[in-house]
């Protein structure tokens, strides 16, 4: 590994660049399984790297999972526990432990934060006001101003945006990422390229958008399972799509799908530029995604305050020519959680004493290591809205509990992931198995909070820090000060 000390001695340092999608689900890659879906860039990297086949999201929402993503924090530790709330600014954040060693440090694209992006590690930041600010300048609508839409909407308009590649989100993202390589070649660099897709709205540019044939894809096989027991907050997200036929679900997959693959050929043109400018042996490449998406699983998209496979799978693929064995999958329970001590890890650096996940590195190299056997993810707030759902995973059962609130009370769901039905149907012939009562005292610490220990020091030096200072909320917005009082921690480690 090229870390940061080799640095001083002239040779080349770790590169890091994360590049992640938004609301992706983990089947729609075609390195994953899925024969309907062109995904030639994100199949490369699996074929020239690792993928992780169980990796998981550990809030399936955007602001909370990528809070995680960076502090390598618990949602009900960093206190960031639903979109829209300030970010936890006394949090460290990965990017400002490579920035304080000479990296040079970038956000490009969707990141979904309320501080100025500086105050997190930051120096170059292109966003979607800058995207919007580039298309007034060219004289063009944005990727939703105009467009052939169907009749319905899922979180905004679904269909063809009449916007060129380069006046997408997407692409104008990837060309202003590809600018920041070329300025920083010759620098030690922490980048993030995050695309705004294939979240809703769903609407990617042509070709993409005619690359599939709706009547030629095939919906999932859980599309029409049937539950008279439904979680309220399952079975309100179902009745958004009610009026949606199976063909409209195939057509909405069928932009979904195109809008994968115009990201995935942006992804192309990124590790073309690597490959140009004699990065890539020295560079980090990981993709994932802050969550996924329910894809006409359960006849239900996007997602919502629950712990479906759909939405907290997440990819996790990662490459580094002659460090990283080619072609390999593992299936060990890894989780978003787990990101930023592994880049940190691999370039150098010293990983904050709170941080929660482990470093994937000995994994990535093909090392067998002892590994967690539960896996865990949250969502929501205690009290509010529908509550805090709250899940422990193993790699053959799932225990959900599920407050239900606004309804006759707290369900708890066990599920055989090994069998037929998967997380479908509730496993009810066997209340005890092997996995349950791990499961269940694991649910049962993930339902607590927990102050911090005053003893543990908030930066990776060991002197403790002052906090910073939160920005004012702005009007109507909620401040984790203002939900949850003071921070919470809980250090998950089973």
């Amino acid at each position: 590994w090229g870390t940061v000390e080799k640095l001083a001695a002239g040779d080349k340092p770790l590169n890091v660049l994360l590049i992640m999608s938004d609301q992706h689900n983990v089947r729609a890659m075609g390195c994953s399984g899925n024969l309907e879906i062109k995904t030639p860039a994100m199949d490369r990297l699996a074929a020239e790297g690792v993928r992780f086949s169980s990796a998981t999201c550990q809030t399936g929402q955007c602001c909370p999972s990528r809070a995680t993503l960076f502090t390598g924090r618990y949602a009900h530790s960093h206190g960031l526990r639903w979109n829209g709330v300030t970010d936890p600014v006394a949090e460290v954040y990965y990017p400002e432990l490579f920035r304080e060693a000479g990296y040079a440090t970038c956000s490009i694209g969707k990141h979904h934060m309320f501080v100025p992006l500086d105050k997190n590690g930051f120096d170059h930041d292109i966003s979607m006001g800058k995207y919007n600010r580039f298309c007034r300048s060219q004289g063009k609508p944005n990727w939703l101003g105009s467009g052939k839409w169907q009749p319905y909407r899922i979180s905004g308009p679904v269909g063809a945006s009449a916007a060129d590649n380069d006046h997408h989100p997407t692409g104008y993202w990837a060309n202003e990422m590809i600018k920041w390589l070329r300025a920083n070649k010759d620098k030690p660099f922490c980048g993030v390229l995050s695309f705004y897709g294939p979240h809703t709205p769903i609407c990617p540019s042509r070709p993409w958008a005619d690359m599939y044939d709706p009547a030629k894809l095939t919906l999932p096989g859980n599309f029409d399972v049937k539950r008279n027991d439904w979680p309220v907050a399952m079975a309100s997200q179902r009745r958004q799509v009610a009026k949606l036929t199976p063909a409209d679900h195939r057509r909405v997959l069928a932009y979904y799908y195109g809008l994968t693959s115009q990201i995935d050929h942006n992804i192309s043109r990124v590790l073309a530029e690597l490959d140009a400018l004699g990065l890539k042996d020295n560079t980090l490449v990981i993709y994932t995604a802050d969550h996924g998406e329910m894809m006409a699983e359960q006849r239900c998209w996007t997602k919502t305050v629950a712990c479906p496979e759909a939405t907290i799978r997440v990819p996790m693929i990662a490459r580094l020519p002659g460090a990283i064995p080619a072609g390999k999958v593992r299936d060990e329970l890894v989780g978003l959680v787990d990101l930023a001590p592994t880049v940190l890890t691999a370039a150098g650096l010293k990983t904050p004493p709170k941080v929660q996940g482990e470093s994937m590195l000995p994994l990535m190299k093909g090392k067998d290591v002892a590994w967690r056997k539960t896996v865990f993810s949250e969502i929501g707030y205690p009290g509010k809205h529908h509550g805090r759902c709250v899940m422990a995973r193993t790699h053959k059962h799932k225990l959900i509990h599920n407050p239900n609130l606004r309804a006759e009370g707290p369900i708890d769901e066990l599920f055989d992931l090994a069998g037929p039905m998967g997380d479908d149907q509730p496993d009810r012939q066997s209340q005890v198995c092997g996995d349950r009562c791990r499961l269940e005292e694991a649910v049962g610490r993930l339902g607590q909070d927990h102050r911090p220990r005053a003893d543990v020091p908030d930066h990776p030096r060991g002197q403790a820090q002052t906090p910073k200072p939160p920005p004012p909320p702005r009007p109507g917005q909620m401040t984790a000060a203002g939900v949850l009082g003071p921070e919470r921690q809980r250090t998950m480690r089973c």
